[in-house]
């Protein structure tokens, strides 16, 4: 039986934590964002954060605005969280799945 991803183990979801944890080493948060850089979002084809995004949050955390930083970084998170773990009320019910379910 394949194992259900839990949001939290997933490789980009942890690089943004430690990001988190790091905004007093805005070199650090620099670095996990550019390897964060390097997943793409499968739905787009472009990189998950993207060059001008990062110097954004980058920017913030330069000018002392934490609370910015972090809400920037979280927002990061929910959309990833939203690519990976879909809506559930957005999913078709089984009897109209365009796929077999059994």
């Amino acid at each position: 039986m394949a194992r259900k991803k839990v949001i939290d183990e997933l490789t980009v979801v942890k690089l943004l934590k430690q990001a988190k944890r790091e905004l007093d080493d805005p070199i650090e948060v620099n670095r996990l964002l550019r390897e964060v850089a390097k997943f793409y979002d499968p739905m787009t084809g472009k990189a998950m954060i993207d060059g001008a995004s990062r110097a954004q949050v980058m920017a913030l955390i330069e000018r002392g605005e934490r609370a910015e930083a972090l809400a920037a970084i979280d927002q990061y998170i929910e959309n990833y969280q939203k690519r990976v773990e879909p809506d559930s009320s957005q999913t078709p019910p089984p009897e109209q799945h365009p796929l077999p379910t059994a």
